[in-house]
């Protein structure tokens, strides 16, 4: 597991605190992290101290699959240092496998502007920003990257793993 010390390290810009630095210490570890129940079953994002289905104080940070459906999909045309606006950013709501109304922010990628809708089912992969890993999707069964380094963002911009 990840020390404090290294997610405050590798996450500057993201105000932690004792519940979301789970969840970026999993993304460390390239993990997608979902909050659970073990009193109902339920997923819930974000982590919560407690289950809002049965306000059960049972719940931690399980791994989702990654896969998932576009459930709500925009193209933002400003936004934070690092990523390419012209043409739009695709940023989508992702829709878990897990359960009905599990849904995750991300880009997608490695998808043509065109192909980009809802409903689209796609997986998790993972890109690199400001020197950390940070989950993104794309179009399910696609091709995997030519380059294992071309998804790895310790590879592409110098990160640690």
């Amino acid at each position: 597991m990840s020390s404090d010390e290294t997610v405050l390290e590798r996450f500057p810009g993201v105000r932690l605190d004792h519940l979301n630095k789970q969840y970026y210490s999993g993304l460390l570890r390239r993990e997608l992290l979902a909050g659970r129940c073990r009193a109902c079953g339920r997923w819930h994002t974000p982590l919560r101290p407690i289950c809002p289905s049965c306000w059960s104080s049972q719940v931690g940070p399980e791994p989702v699959s990654g896969r998932g459906t576009v459930h709500l999909l925009t193209f933002l045309h400003q936004g934070p240092p690092g990523a390419d606006y012209s043409g739009g950013f695709p940023l989508a709501a992702i829709e878990l496998a897990e359960q009905a109304g599990l849904r995750v922010e991300a880009t997608v990628v490695d998808c043509p502007r065109d192909r980009l809708r809802v409903g689209l089912e796609v997986e998790l992969t993972w890109i690199g920003r400001a020197g950390a890993p940070w989950p993104a999707f794309r179009p399910a069964g696609g091709p995997a990257a030519q380059d294992p380094a071309a998804r790895d963002p310790a590879a592409r911009d110098g990160a640690r793993p």
